[in-house]
């Protein structure tokens, strides 16, 4: 009986030493991080790439989305709101301001998005002197999908999987801090105008639809009627895109030695004297491609 008793207070000993115990010296922390930075201990953030800087002598980390702006290539990977539109938006001036002749690539994977954001860029799109190629690279959604369309004819592609979803601008709903909808209070005046307003919003996407694809606005308001897929092939024949970027086949690389992972390595380091990559096979021949859908 000594012998357990012996044991169980033992045990509470070492129970109540656990909880004194500070949780810094299991994990230590640094000092003068948030709580968000002690909960993820893993690394996060965006991948660095090495960048020189004309008139330096050595290469700096920068990240990848900053490098490809210098090269004219613009990625849009989260849905079109206002901030991320300006952001958009003044990227477009600053590459008008450093060259007005060479070509711009956008790539979009964008689920959706507000319709005035994506107007905005519609329109700094139209206003730039410079040919604009869009690419939709997975899922082209609401004003995405209408980005997409209004890129430079004959420079509007889509990679073989990539989809297309075409919907009616619709009022959006507020948010509190907390990200839930928040409850709105209006007059029936004050709804009609902003439901006027949203009609007109679809008006302008119509005509702009119509401009792209060449089809009529009274076969395109039938076509909202409901929201509708549009596949990459099915795209390139309703006008959206005008070709369908597919793998180059094996056939064409001459030898081994065309298959390459960079210009990096060797004595000296590259960082920028990099060759042009070829230009991707596409084709447009109205038929269906086959083994990719």
């Amino acid at each position: 009986a000594s012998s357990i008793k012996g044991l169980a207070m033992l045990a509470v000993g070492v129970v109540a030493l656990g909880f004194a115990t500070p949780m810094q010296h299991l994990c230590p922390i640094p000092q003068g991080s948030t709580r968000s930075e002690r909960l993820h201990m893993m690394p996060q953030g965006t991948p660095q790439v090495p960048y020189k800087f004309p008139g330096t002598e050595s290469a700096q980390w920068i990240d990848i989305f900053n490098r490809m702006y210098r090269e004219r290539i613009m990625f849009l990977g989260q849905d079109i709101e206002d901030d991320f539109a300006n952001t958009i938006i003044a990227v477009l001036l600053f590459l008008e301001s450093e060259d007005a002749l060479s070509p711009v690539s956008m790539y979009y994977n964008v689920a959706g998005g507000v319709m005035k954001a994506g107007l905005a860029i519609h329109d700094t799109m139209q206003l730039m002197p410079y040919n604009i190629q869009t690419v939709n690279m997975g899922m082209a959604a609401q004003v995405a999908a209408f980005l997409v369309g209004s890129g430079t004819p004959g420079k509007r592609f889509a990679l073989p999987n990539a989809r297309f979803m075409l919907q009616n601008p619709r009022i959006e709903e507020p948010l509190d801090e907390k990200g839930k909808p928040r409850r709105r209070v209006m007059q029936a005046t004050e709804m009609q105008l902003e439901v006027s307003e949203v009609v007109r919003d679809k008006q302008r996407m119509m005509e702009g639809l119509s401009r792209f694809t060449g089809r009529s606005v009274e076969l395109i308001e039938q076509d909202f009627m409901r929201d509708f897929y549009l596949n990459a092939y099915e795209a390139s024949q309703y006008g959206l895109i005008d070709q369908i970027l597919l793998p180059k086949r094996p056939s064409k690389l001459r030898s081994k030695a065309d298959i390459s992972f960079g210009t990096f390595g060797g004595p000296e380091q590259r960082y920028q004297e990099s060759q042009p990559p070829p230009s991707p096979t596409a084709r447009d021949d109205g038929e269906m491609p086959t083994g990719i859908f």
